[in-house]
């Protein structure tokens, strides 16, 4: 009987070793099927996630319009975020909105605009970073061709 319990770590070992890795497509369909159950178990996202994504896309597009345009990179980012305004406040508005729906005290209802407003900015900070360095990116990419 020790005989038999000292070969179990072995032979798991040797099936460990003659197993393969999962391939990339395996691995690949893996992480989608995680991240599609992931989602449903969460359900769709809030609304105003897809306005903030809205804005992002909105903003983006301003500015690859511009980017052929002379100007500094600042300017052109600027210019793209001050005509996306609407979808920023839109996002601001809903993030509100939904952060009322969960509160109940006129202090969470404060608590709800501050959060509003800050996530409005972070927003529009992240997404001035990103084009900043996206509209710079199109700009060298137009120069080297």
């Amino acid at each position: 009987m020790p005989k038999v319990l000292a070969l179990i770590p072995a032979i798991l070992l040797v099936g460990a070793c003659a197993s393969h890795a999962p391939s990339d497509q395996q691995a690949a369909a893996a992480a989608t099927a995680a991240a599609a159950e992931s989602q449903a178990a969460s359900g769709p996202p809030p609304e105003w996630q897809k306005k903030r994504q809205q804005y992002t896309e909105c903003a983006r597009e301003k500015a690859e319009a511009r980017s052929a345009k002379p100007g500094t990179t600042q300017a052109v980012v600027n210019d793209a975020l001050r005509d996306c305004r609407g979808e920023l406040d839109a996002v601001r508005t809903s993030f509100r909105e939904y952060l009322d729906g969960q509160m109940s005290s006129a202090h969470g209802k404060r608590s709800a605009r501050q959060a509003a407003d800050r996530v409005g900015r972070d927003t529009e900070d992240k997404v001035r970073a990103y084009l900043l360095r996206h509209v710079e990116y199109h700009r060298a990419v137009a120069a080297r061709q």
